[in-house]
């Protein structure tokens, strides 16, 4: 599989077991722990797949997703992780253009099959 994802996450920890897992299962990660650092990196590189948490120390993560529409990443497929679901959330997702919702605490096999259809 051959995606490059931006992991958009405030907790440090599971940011880097997450981007560990990518990274054992080839997939080349790019890691951000605010949205001020996905906005940067979402200016300068090219990803496949933005992958943000939905509450960031500085922003939530719908203002990543915002991002990506005047950025070379307007194509990327947009998945929205949280530990909670709220349908006022989920909708404006929807309307950035999410494609899926990602439970907290993820299944990594379950996770895994999603990003396989997605590549």
């Amino acid at each position: 599989m051959s995606l490059k994802i931006l992991v958009v996450e405030d907790d440090v920890v599971f940011c880097r077991l997450l981007t560990k897992f990518l990274n054992n299962n080839r997939i080349e990660t790019r890691d951000a722990q605010s949205a001020a650092r996905a906005r940067e990196l979402l200016a300068l590189e090219k990803f496949d797949v933005v992958i943000t948490d939905y509450k960031l120390p500085d922003e939530d993560g719908l203002s990543v997703l915002e991002a990506t529409k005047n950025s070379p990443n307007s194509n990327s497929t947009k998945l929205l992780m949280s530990r909670f679901r709220d349908e006022e959330v989920v909708a404006r997702a929807r309307e950035l253009g999410v494609v899926d919702f990602i439970q907290k605490p993820i299944k990594p096999a379950e996770f895994l099959e999603l990003l396989e259809k997605l590549g």
